[in-house]
């Protein structure tokens, strides 16, 4: 079934995202569909560990063997700037399948068709599975009580969403606090903050700023990784640094916002940071007035001073668009900062050789709060890899031990489960002694396929 021109035309529809970006997304969404199959026919993610007994030791130990189960019917939220790659059939639904579990999706309310068509396709897919198409439902609705109502579902057992930090930590406190409380696996907020050090911002400054706005820009500023904060010296070097980036993003084309709550929350954010003192808008093109949820990039520039101040959701939160906010600041004070601004699914430095004891410094408190480290790079691109960690410290995510892209998200639907002094056919055919599957376990320490 090959359904590549009708997605492309649903996608576009209700996003606006352009033929490139949509065959793109649609390539990783397949991809992911394809690394997850893999995973399971290779079958080591149930991490298969067995300690035989040993009667000699003190006290004697009993034989033990433990693998990862499925945790159950899982409860997915799409969000609605990657339709298709954290969509029905994206990362999170492939991963709870992956892992076993049946899968509920709340489809996002600005994409029923493109839900309702991609449901229809995985499920003809999953019709020829022992599972059947009735392992994946879906369901549609606006109101918060739509969500309050899944989350309070007895029969979910964890669920995944990607979304705003209001309506995460909505839904988180539903989870904690049903009868029986639950996993609930939030991709929320995230600022990717920036820190450039001065000799990278001597050696290289146009180039740093040609990538930055790039990066600011990409979708119109709606990825999850947009690098929302960017540190630079409080030098005359870190002002045209701020400068250059305001003209490049001058020069970049108006972007499309996905939808009318976005578009309205953007513009209420930018109002509030636009009349802060001490903070001032170095881009010079206005929102053009035209149909739909057109916007142009923007850039706002202020002190180190001004930014330790500000408790303000104006420069303490994202800007979900292509906005971002330069903070001139001493580089010893960088490390200081980065230890205030909460947890962030990336953290980016630029360092030249002149900037390692800074960049050193940067680094160790960077990493307690972040969930990705970059360098003298730009945090927006996401490679769905087994390497990748896609999640932080909260805001950014509600559990920061687990990952929303690559392999190891499958770990979010999975619990362990021991077996002491088990019999051998009673066993998960993944822990019985001749290892009938071949995939790989541990025994006595050792990693190996071999049975005994």
């Amino acid at each position: 079934m090959d359904a590549r021109a009708e997605i492309l035309a649903a996608v576009d529809l209700e996003a606006a995202l352009g033929e490139a970006r949509i065959n793109s997304e649609l390539a990783r969404t397949i991809w992911q569909l394809h690394m997850f199959a893999d995973l399971i026919d290779e079958g080591a993610y149930v991490e298969a560990i067995i300690d035989r007994a040993n009667p000699l030791v003190t006290p004697p130990r009993p034989e033990l063997r433990r693998m990862l189960h499925p945790l159950g019917p899982v409860a997915i939220f799409t969000p609605s700037n990657f339709p298709l790659a954290y969509g029905v059939a994206g990362g999170d639904t492939a991963s709870a399948l992956a892992a076993g579990c049946p899968v509920l999706v709340k489809a996002h309310p600005s994409q029923p068709a493109t839900s309702e068509l991609c449901a229809r396709i995985l499920r003809a897919a999953l019709a020829t599975t022992p599972g059947g198409a009735d392992v994946l439902q879906i369901v549609h609705g606006r109101a918060p009580e739509t969500g309050r109502a899944v989350v309070e579902a007895a029969e979910i057992a964890a669920v995944g969403f990607t979304g705003s930090v209001a309506a995460g930590r909505a839904l988180f406190n539903i989870a904690a606090a049903r009868p029986e409380p639950m996993p609930f696996y939030g991709e929320l907020g995230s600022l990717n903050p920036i820190f450039i050090g001065p000799a990278a911002l001597a050696e290289r400054s146009a180039d740093i700023a040609a990538g930055l706005s790039q990066s600011v820009g990409l979708g119109a500023g709606q990825f999850c990784t947009k690098p929302g904060l960017v540190f630079v010296p409080a030098s005359d070097a870190g002002r045209r640094f701020a400068q250059d980036l305001a003209d490049k993003l001058d020069h970049l084309p108006n972007g499309v916002l996905l939808n009318q709550n976005i578009s309205n929350l953007l513009g209420s954010h930018v109002d509030v940071t636009s009349h802060l003192a001490g903070v001032t808008r170095l881009t010079r093109r206005d929102n053009p007035k035209a149909p739909g949820f057109h916007v142009a990039p923007k850039l706002f520039l202020t002190d180190e001073a001004t930014f330790l101040a500000t408790s303000s959701v104006a420069l303490r939160e994202e800007h979900f668009g292509p906005v971002s906010v330069v903070v001139l600041c001493e580089p010893a004070h960088m490390p200081a900062i980065a230890g205030q601004l909460g947890g962030h699914l990336t953290g980016t430095i630029h360092a030249s050789e002149d900037d390692r004891e800074w960049a050193e410094s940067m680094a160790d408190t960077l990493a307690l709060h972040v969930g990705r480290m970059i360098w003298n790079g730009y945090p927006t691109g996401v490679a769905v890899v087994p390497a990748m960690q896609h999640g932080g410290p909260y805001p950014s995510s509600t559990s920061s031990l687990h990952s929303a892209v690559g392999t190891t998200a499958i770990r979010r639907f999975l619990r362990p489960v021991a077996y002491q002094n088990y019999p051998d056919a009673l066993l998960p055919d993944e822990l019985q002694s001749d290892n009938p599957l071949g995939i790989e376990r541990t025994i006595d320490g050792q990693r190996t396929r071999d049975g005994f």
